[in-house]
Formats: structure tokens, sequence, C-alpha cells
């Protein structure tokens, strides 16, 4: 698990609790990769590493940026299998199973989608699905796909996948090449529904 964190010091010890407890046995690593929070997310993860060792806290010196998290997360991940997601994202870490279902039947890459005609969707706002529903408007039109929510940040990659990618991107546009690179690059992508409530 690879999860940027930016002052979430009060998720981050349900997040890893959940995480266990839900997989077990099954987590080789959890990587909270702290992009120079300023309140005591650092200090946080320091002290759950004592109780978990799979916990390892990555901690960046600035600039700040999603996108290079990601970087040095994937960068240092080591997992057969590696999961990206954002640190407000507990309540629905019994869904990530479809993910790795998808990943054991074939896929490359498996995508939590909120826009899949399955998925439940709370409080998204309103300009943030004309702007998600016109990028992958456009994005299917001019490639010739088919993909409702590649812009998401939760995402699980066979390990070789993850390993190519180039993020350039320093803020959260970040999110959206995690999707559409492996998709241009020639790996099978598919999409899962997932449940999406804005905190």
């Amino acid at each position: 698990f690879v999860i940027p964190c930016h002052n979430e010091e009060m998720n981050v010890a349900p997040l890893i609790k959940g995480i266990t407890d839900f997989y077990d046995k099954y987590v080789f690593e959890i990587l909270i990769v702290d992009d120079n929070s300023t309140d005591r997310t650092a200090e946080v993860t320091e002290k759950l590493a004592e109780k978990y060792k799979c916990v390892h806290l990555i901690k960046r010196s600035p600039p700040n940026g999603v996108g290079r998290a990601l970087r040095e997360g994937l960068k240092a991940a080591k997992g057969e299998y590696i999961l990206i997601m954002d640190s407000d994202f507990q309540h629905i870490i019994p869904e990530m199973r479809d993910l790795f279902d998808a990943v054991a039947t074939g896929a490359d890459v498996a995508v939590g989608s909120r826009f899949s005609r399955e998925s439940v969707l709370i409080n998204y706002g309103f300009t943030k699905i004309i702007a998600n529903r016109a990028f992958h408007f456009l994005a299917n039109l001019l490639l010739g796909i088919r993909f409702r929510d590649l812009s998401n940040n939760l995402k699980l990659f066979r390990c070789e996948v993850a390993k190519r990618l180039e993020i350039e991107s320093y803020d959260f546009a970040a999110n959206i090449e995690t999707g559409l690179k492996p998709v241009l690059l020639g790996y099978r992508v598919v999409e899962v529904p997932i449940s999406w409530v804005n905190r």
C-alpha cells in the first residue's frame, strides 16, 4: 500500500488498523508518504510502525505535491502488487478485495471507479463531476477507449506496471497519469465499482 498523506494525523491510525485487520497476512508493506505535513502525521506513523512491522514512513522534504509523493512511494515499494490510495479511504477497505480479484483474474491494473453504474457516490462536488465527465469524454473520444474514472487515486498495479510509470505532474494531475499511462502502454486496465463518500 502506498498512501500519500498531508496533515492526516487523525486518519493514519484508523486506516492502518483497518487495512491490517481486514487483510492481515496478505499485507506486505504499508508506505505512509508524509508530504511535508505540519501536524503530527509523521510522529503518529512512527508510533504505529513500532506496533505494525509492515508500516514504514517516507518523510518528504519540500516542495509538496501528491505527484511527488506518489513518485517516491512507488519507487520505494517492493511488493508484487502495489495499491495506491488516499488516506481517507478507510470506509471502503473491504471493497478493495474486488481490485485484487480483478488483478488475480488477469488485469494488469484495477481502478476503483466512482462512476460505474454499480458505484455509490455521495457528496461529490458538482464542478468536480463536470470536470471529470468532460475529461473522460474527451479522452475516450480522442483515444478510442471506454473508461469512466481513470483519475481516481485508488488503483492496484502489478509491480512491473507501477515501476514503468513516469509521473511527471506534481499535483493531483498525477492521478490521471497513473490511470491513463498504463492504458497507453498497452496494459490491461479494468474498472471496479467502489463507493465514494466526501469527508
